[in-house]
């Protein structure tokens, strides 16, 4: 099982805004167009900069092929999408893991 986990630095004064869209936007996408399962969002408690929020957006895909596909094509949609709606007030980045245990 892959974990496809999207970590954005959020600024606080889009904080709600954002996170309405990572729950009717991203997570359906995925969902529907992606074919990943059980997602989860998380705030990092540590503040990665003042002013920020940091998250971790985490869903699961079957393989690597899948994460890809989808990040590479609909994600990359939406994350331009979300660039051009609140420019450098998020910021993000996407790591790819592999789920060992449980």
């Amino acid at each position: 099982m892959i974990i496809l986990n999207t970590t954005f630095y959020v600024h606080e004064s889009i904080d709600g805004e954002f996170r309405r869209w990572i729950e009717h936007e991203y997570f359906p996408s995925a969902s529907a167009h992606g074919g990943l399962e059980q997602p989860v969002m998380a705030k990092i408690l540590m503040e990665p900069q003042e002013g920020m929020n940091g998250y971790a957006v985490q869903c699961l895909a079957p393989d690597i092929a899948k994460a890809q596909s989808w990040h590479d094509s609909h994600a990359a949609d939406l994350r331009g999408a979300l660039s051009a709606k609140f420019g450098q007030k998020v910021l993000f980045f996407t790591t790819y893991m592999e789920r060992i245990w449980p």
